[in-house]
């Protein structure tokens, strides 16, 4: 078996073309996620810093502010922020006190807390914050209408969009007033978060997402500015384009370089900065940039990410934030170009029953050397990524049936009759 090249080239690929099928699901889309964070971790060109700022609640200021936090510990950040004149602020938090878990010493004083975080909102430039979408607890009742933002210039197949019928978690309407809700809703089934939900739909509306929210108003855009279409882009007032797929998700570039700087940095910088010190944290970065306070404790590290670790949403917002300003969008290479690597390994696996076993082995190592060079490259110039799945399967087929296939024997020369 496999004696001729012919044959071992078909068979190499029929391999690759199962494999350019398989690769677009779980779990081969799990390697190939994996292959798109290395060349992303190695392969990266200069960026400048996009201008987000993560201020993390870590272990540490839970340890001097315990959770769950009470308006005067949000009121903090704002006064901390404020000053350094950000674009926008935001909390991915739902601003809606549980008083049942709150301390007795705080329940009584929580009216006074409020009003002194109502006051910071108001100062606010620009105030995002989080809300969350869900269902009614009886689906025959039909839901209450709720003022939500609206997206209005959509195109395409509405039915591929997660629905949700209610709002189930907000802020008071004071809050809300003062403020612009963005819903921070995550897949709940997703092995691995390599992209994020920019638009939902709610109630057979399209609503945008946390960090879509974040950055329409850092673009000083209004909703009715805001153009989709389904499985393609969003255009933002044709100054900005961000690529979606037809669920209205985005990949996230998790290399993308962003701030960040600790809660209580954060907070000693500003006591420094107002007595006149040089602050631990170089407070005028933070301004014209989104200023997102999310957790990043060890319990909030919930999101299995694709880059191979656990985060928090705040984190994923983050880099997703990130990924828009600058416009770091991640591609995979058109259908056309892993059909030519699949034709290359393929015509390389002509020749394959010619090698011995071993040559075969150190033939394929040095091919994938070479691919892997030429998908760095070719991710360092236009973020597009090269199929891993595809060009290592193909080489290892190849390797394989050599190891299965017998020495092709050569042809007994004809005696020459004189």
């Amino acid at each position: 078996m496999f004696k001729t090249g012919v044959q071992m080239m078909i068979l190499v690929l029929l391999a690759g073309l199962v494999l350019m099928r398989e690769s677009r699901q779980e779990p081969l889309a799990g390697w190939d996620d994996r292959w798109v964070d290395f060349l992303a971790t190695t392969s990266r060109m200069m960026e400048s810093e996009a201008a987000v700022t993560l201020v993390g609640i870590d272990d540490g200021s839970l340890r001097e502010h315990p959770w769950p936090w009470s308006p005067l510990d949000f009121s903090l950040f704002f006064q901390a922020a404020i000053p350094t004149n950000p674009a926008v602020l935001a909390v991915d938090e739902v601003l809606d006190w549980d008083r049942f878990a709150l301390p007795e010493a705080q329940m009584k004083k929580l009216p006074q807390y409020e009003k002194i975080l109502m006051d910071q909102i108001h100062r606010a430039p620009r105030m995002l914050l989080g809300a969350h979408l869900g269902f009614p607890d009886d689906p025959q009742v039909a839901p209450p209408w709720q003022e939500v933002p609206l997206l209005r210039n959509v195109k395409g197949d509405l039915r591929e969009l997660p629905e949700y019928p209610i709002v189930e978690r907000q802020p008071s309407e004071d809050y809300r007033l003062a403020a612009t809700i963005g819903f921070t809703n995550l897949p709940p089934t997703q092995e691995r978060y390599n992209s994020v939900p920019l638009i939902f739909r709610q109630n057979g509306q399209v609503v945008p997402s946390f960090p879509l929210q974040a950055m329409i108003m850092w673009s000083r855009l209004t909703p009715d500015e805001v153009s989709v279409v389904l499985g393609s882009h969003i255009d933002l007032s044709h100054k900005r384009r961000i690529p979606i797929d037809a669920r209205g998700r985005m990949r996230v570039d998790f290399a993308a370089p962003r701030g960040h700087v600790s809660f209580d940095d954060l907070l000693f910088a500003s006591e420094q900065a107002a007595a006149g010190k040089p602050p631990v944290v170089d407070l005028s970065k933070l301004k014209g940039r989104i200023v997102l306070l999310a957790r990043i404790d060890q319990k909030s590290k919930t999101v299995p990410l694709a880059a191979g670790r656990n985060g928090s949403p705040g984190e994923l917002f983050a880099a997703a934030i990130a990924t828009m300003q600058n416009r770091s969008y991640i591609r995979r290479a058109p259908i056309w170009a892993e059909c030519l690597v699949l034709a290359a390994i393929a015509t390389l696996a002509f020749f394959v029953p010619r090698w011995s076993k071993w040559g075969t082995f150190g033939a394929a190592c040095f091919t994938l050397i070479v691919y892997t060079l030429v998908a760095m490259a070719a991710f360092q110039q236009q973020l597009v990524w090269l199929p891993g799945v595809v060009a290592g399967g193909a080489m290892l087929c190849c390797v394989l049936f050599r190891c299965v296939a017998s020495n092709q024997v050569p042809k007994p020369k004809k005696p020459v009759i004189l």
